[in-house]
């Protein structure tokens, strides 16, 4: 087995770089048109737009986004992005935004391979986009906005290492308007990286007055304090169980009360906020933006209190670009093969019955705290000025 591990390595590598980009580029295309063909067939079927689709009708009638604790989550900012395609006919519009997600995931995916591997990044992309698939299919096909969350957090960390810090406030800014949760890493960012802090101010200021831009200003204005309520109600999703630490430990029988839910999330995050800065002190500026952006989104999976099974495409971006720089650079077979288990894994939701309902709500959980305590130790153990991945 350990043999032919190498030799399909050894194969990769020999590959010639234009027939890797081509191999790359025909799993996406192909992908991308099962995924709009399904889509343009029956655009309401196992579509999580259909709450885009509403909100952003409601928006343009003055009509309340917020009903109920769960359905639109959203800052009212989305309502207003999805708005070209909710003009589009559904059997166009969605199948676009299907293909909006994916290309956005695959430009990621190549931009991170050009940056940490330039000298293979060919055969890097071919490797990440197959082992990013499994975790991308139930979001490709909802529709949710999960895969452009992925590809974005890559984008940040890549601009982060180029300091191009405007670059990465406006994006992050970007990944808050996508989903509230973003919060997470845009405070850890901003804690990491002083220079980012004024423009990332900024980025949210002037995102935060373009709602008002509305024909009735004070619509926006009281929708912005509905949204706020609705945090409150939706932060306590009660007794339903969620991708997360606590649905893990729900699953084992173990029910936590919402007080020490609240206390593990907070210690977690001052224990990703020391992780993240001392990962940040690496010499080699894209490996630590690149830890820091993994350790981010992994804080987001663990200790997010509404983390779905699909979500962790925004985790499985980062693994599938990770296994294939070690399995094709660096040549640590060992550890590519345990990120390529961890990245099928990620889309344990997608292979149905009897797998799906065995590994529900907590393998995704349990191998993402695994990795990151790995990382915790890797982190603690790594002397300062060096890399904690990729070294």
């Amino acid at each position: 087995m350990r043999a032919k591990w190498e030799q399909l390595w050894d194969f990769v590598r020999k590959l010639p770089a234009v027939r890797c980009l081509c191999a790359a580029l025909l799993v996406w295309v192909v992908y991308a048109g099962i995924i709009a063909t399904i889509v343009a067939v029956n655009p309401s079927g196992r579509s999580a737009t259909l709450e885009y689709q509403r909100a952003t009708d409601n928006w343009w009638a003055g009509k309340p986004l917020y009903e109920g604790k769960n359905h639109y989550l959203y800052l009212p900012h989305y309502a207003v992005f999805y708005t070209p395609f909710e003009l589009l006919p559904d059997r166009i519009g969605e199948p676009l935004w299907r293909l909006v997600c994916l290309s956005s995931l695959a430009w990621a995916l190549w931009a991170a391979a050009s940056m940490l591997a330039p000298g293979q990044k060919e055969a890097v992309f071919l490797v990440a986009t197959v082992l990013v698939l499994p975790s991308t299919f139930a979001s490709a096909r909802n529709g949710q906005i999960n895969m452009p969350l992925a590809a974005l957090f890559i984008l940040i960390a890549l601009a982060l290492a180029r300091k191009r810090w405007w670059t990465a406030a406006v994006m992050l800014a970007l990944t808050l308007v996508f989903k509230p949760i973003a919060i997470a890493p845009i405070l850890l960012c901003a804690a990491i990286y002083p220079k980012l802090r004024l423009p990332m101010l900024l980025a949210l200021v002037v995102t935060a007055v373009v709602p008002l831009a509305h024909p009735n200003p004070s619509y926006a204005l009281g929708e912005y304090g509905a949204f706020v309520a609705k945090l409150q109600s939706a932060g306590n999703p009660g007794r339903h169980t969620w991708c997360d630490f606590a649905g893990m430990l729900r699953v084992a029988g173990i029910d936590l009360p919402s007080v020490w839910q609240l206390m593990i999330r907070a210690l977690a995050g001052l224990v990703t906020l020391g992780m993240c800065w001392r990962a940040a002190k690496c010499e080699e500026a894209l490996r630590a933006a690149f830890t820091v952006l993994l350790l981010s989104t992994i804080y987001l999976m663990l200790f997010n209190p509404r983390t779905e099974t699909n979500s962790y495409v925004m985790l499985g971006a980062f693994v599938a670009v990770w296994a294939a720089v070690e399995g094709l650079v660096f040549r640590r077979l060992g550890l590519a093969a345990w990120l390529t288990a961890l990245a099928i894994i990620l889309g344990s939701e997608n292979y149905g019955w009897p797998l799906f309902p065995l590994t529900n709500l907590w393998a995704k959980a349990l191998v993402t705290f695994v990795l990151g305590g790995w990382l915790a130790w890797r982190t603690l153990r790594t002397p300062f000025g060096r890399p904690v991945l990729m070294a």
